[in-house]
């Protein structure tokens, strides 16, 4: 006898393991072109408080025809957005988002701990991680969500720096300002 209306205990089971498991999903996707993570980085990341806040992890790579050596590394971000703008129902405007993150790249040349070669305190920075400072703007639009299970597309750009620059340039006022600042943009695919 099939009754509608009414759940068995198996389906109820089964929107409960959906429902858990999606919440563990990422709440975007990010490609993103230079800024600091890559010449090419892909992310994935997890929104907050009504999406004012993002934490984002990225895999980023240099190629060799633009590097000295094929690069890798991972970074890990923090975004607040501080204001949102609804334009019209299909687009919003972030036009003020600020950002912290700490990077690491792989190899040899790029290490943490200073090798046994260098004098002690030689270097007072490791070059396989750094962390450093970003602002930025993002439109996002509905773009894509009639036609894929995305809610929507998001277009950012960034400008930023990483502390060790920013403290070279303290220290040597006569570093070129473009010596130190990485612009990046990139598209953010939600959920």
């Amino acid at each position: 006898m099939l009754v509608t209306g009414v759940e068995t205990f198996s389906q109820v089971s089964q929107n409960s393991d959906s429902a858990r498991y999606q919440m563990f999903l990422p709440d975007y996707v990010k490609l993103q072109f230079a800024g600091g993570i890559g010449f090419l980085s892909l992310g994935v990341g997890y929104t907050f408080f009504k999406q004012k806040l993002e934490v984002s992890y990225f895999y980023g790579y240099v190629p060799e025809f633009v590097s000295t050596d094929d690069l890798h590394s991972v970074s890990l971000q923090l975004t607040a957005r501080l204001f949102r703008f609804k334009v019209n129902p299909n687009i919003e405007l972030m036009p003020l988002n600020i950002g912290w993150f700490i990077h690491h790249t792989f190899g040899s040349e790029y290490w943490i701990k200073l090798p046994e070669h260098y004098p002690e305190e030689y270097y007072w920075w490791s070059p396989g991680r750094n962390s450093g400072v970003f602002l930025g703007g993002e439109i996002r639009t509905k773009l894509l969500s009639n036609a894929t299970p995305a809610s929507g597309t998001a277009f950012y750009v960034r400008m930023g720096s990483r502390g060790l620059y920013l403290a070279s340039k303290f220290g040597n006022s006569s570093i070129p300002l473009k010596d130190i600042i990485e612009f990046g943009f990139g598209v953010a695919v939600y959920r």
